[in-house]
Formats: C-alpha cells, sequence, structure tokens
C-alpha cells in the first residue's frame, strides 16, 4: 500500500475518532444541563404548589378526619423535608458521576465510591417512603390501611398508574419527592 494512502487513512480514523469523542461529551453535556433544568423546574413546582394537593389526594382516598388530616400534614412534611435533601445529594452525585466520566483519566475508586454513595441514598430513600407509610397506617382505621396499602401498591408497581397531583409522579412510578 502506497505511504500516502495510508497516511490518509490514519488521518480519517483520527477524524472519526475525535468525532466520537466529540459526540460523547457533548451528549453527557447536554443531559447534565437537561437534567439540571428538570431539576429546577420540579423545585419551582414544589416552591410554587406546596403540600396541599397530596394532602387533598390522601383526604379524599382516605376518607381522613380533620385530626388525621393534621396528623398526616405532619408526617407529610417530615417526609418531603428529608426526601427532598436526599434527593438534592443524589442529584449532586450523578453530576459528579457525570464530570468524573467526562474527565481525560476517570478514577475507578472514585466512581465506585459515588456508585455506592448512590446506592446508599437510595436505600435511604426507600427507608423514609417505608417510615412515611408505617407512620401513615398508625393513624389509620382498618379499612383506611387496606385503601393506604392499595394507594402504595399501585403507586409502586410500574404497570398501574395512580394520578398523584405532584409532578413527582410520572410513568407509574412515585418518585419521592
Amino acid at each position: 500500500m502506497n505511504p500516502t494512502n495510508k497516511h490518509r487513512i490514519l488521518i480519517w480514523i483520527i477524524v472519526i475518532l475525535v468525532a466520537t469523542n466529540l459526540s460523547t461529551i457533548g451528549s453527557f453535556y447536554y443531559h447534565r444541563i437537561t437534567e439540571i433544568k428538570a431539576a429546577q423546574s420540579t423545585q419551582d413546582n414544589q416552591t410554587n404548589i406546596p403540600g396541599e394537593q397530596r394532602t387533598r389526594f390522601f383526604r379524599d382516598e382516605l376518607n381522613l378526619d380533620a385530626g388525621q388530616i393534621d396528623q398526616f400534614r405532619d408526617i407529610n412534611r417530615t417526609f418531603n423535608r428529608t426526601a427532598r435533601n436526599i434527593e438534592t445529594n443524589l442529584a449532586q452525585l450523578r453530576e459528579d458521576l457525570i464530570n468524573e466520566l467526562g474527565t481525560q483519566n476517570p478514577d475507578s475508586t472514585r466512581l465506585n465510591q459515588m456508585a455506592m454513595e448512590v446506592g446508599n441514598n437510595h436505600r435511604e430513600l426507600k427507608q423514609v417512603t417505608t417510615t412515611f407509610y408505617l407512620d401513615m397506617k398508625k393513624i389509620c382505621t382498618a379499612e383506611q390501611q387496606a385503601k393506604l396499602y392499595e394507594i402504595f401498591q399501585s403507586m409502586l408497581n410500574k404497570d398501574t398508574q395512580v394520578n398523584l397531583p405532584r409532578s413527582g409522579f410520572q410513568g407509574g412510578r412515585w418518585h419521592n419527592q
């Protein structure tokens, strides 16, 4: 093969590799910006619309009396505060993970540590959700407990959709927000 042809082939391979790398980095950047905008939009919605919609949903579905509604608000406030902190940590970890992946030589030890932290945060979020459910169960009558179980079963079942009046409910799953 002619040395000029080899040189052209190598140049084309380099051009293709550079284009691939640029598109990968661009994709990471685009998704990062999209996540940030979605998080800001969700946060704005949460700020503008207080937990009254969730209160109304549970009040109507469980037929809560005035005393139960007051207790629900306390339980819900604690849940929201804790879950929001965990979700903020998760968002930061995702951003850190993407940033590390975008470096020239990603540190696999650091990536593994971040992955473990993401897993721990997801575990904490599920534990907070479980505590929310158990606290709700304590304030409910037997009939309300059965309905509460149905609601949570539907929220956690990806094949069934419950129309929760919150932006955190998407695609048949309840995203704790």
